[in-house]
């Protein structure tokens, strides 16, 4: 079940270190983006969003791992990308069509983040230049990750692949499903035990 809560001070720090990561801003503009968010708990497995779902909220994720998905024709869930403690999520606009979602996105483990409505970040970001380039650095670094996903997706071989993984995201794989982290290579998880077992013994 989903808990909201009053931000209490260490999360308040989170959160501050998680704005920190993109831009720096002016003592007055960190007040109000803190003022303005609220601190939401979700258990490991449960769903932040759904596609096709209204989702009005811009995330701030302070601890835990998450990850989008899309299911194939199937109806096998294929990893898209992860979230990791200390960042903001797609921004809104990116993940959403019409106010509703466009991929799915579950925690792998159980979380905390901080939400914030888009309308009021929106009216933050047409308001205060600071805030604006805290925004313009998150569309940044989304395109960034993205790009280069795509190009290792595309480029590389399944070993270099989870190479490039390990190296993106450290300790991820003693952390998470090792299947949805073959869902994200694009390789069953009997390639990626192989794959596994193979960079062990060298």
């Amino acid at each position: 079940m989903c808990k909201r809560f009053p931000m209490a001070p260490d999360e308040r720090d989170l959160l501050i270190a998680t704005i920190g990561n993109y831009a720096g801003l002016k003592p007055a503009s960190l007040a109000l983006m803190l003022d303005h968010c609220s601190v939401r708990t979700l258990p490991k497995e449960a769903h932040l969003s759904r596609i096709g779902k209204p989702d009005s909220m811009e995330y701030f994720l302070l601890e835990g791992v998450l990850h989008r998905y899309v299911d194939n024709e199937l109806g096998d869930p294929v990893s898209t990308g992860f979230y990791l403690g200390k960042m903001v999520l797609t921004p809104h606009f990116a993940r959403t069509i019409a106010g509703k979602s466009i991929f799915n996105v579950q925690a792998l483990t159980a979380f905390v983040l901080a939400e914030m409505p888009v309308k009021v970040l929106d009216s933050l970001r047409y308001s205060y230049e600071d805030i604006q380039g805290f925004g313009l650095k998150v569309v940044e670094q989304e395109l960034l990750t993205s790009l280069s996903g795509d190009m290792a997706h595309r480029s590389l071989g399944a070993k270099d692949r989870l190479l490039a993984f390990r190296d993106k995201y450290p300790n991820l794989e003693n952390l998470i499903p090792h299947s949805i982290i073959a869902s994200y290579l694009g390789i069953t998880p009997v390639s990626f035990s192989r794959l596994r077992k193979e960079l062990a013994g060298k």
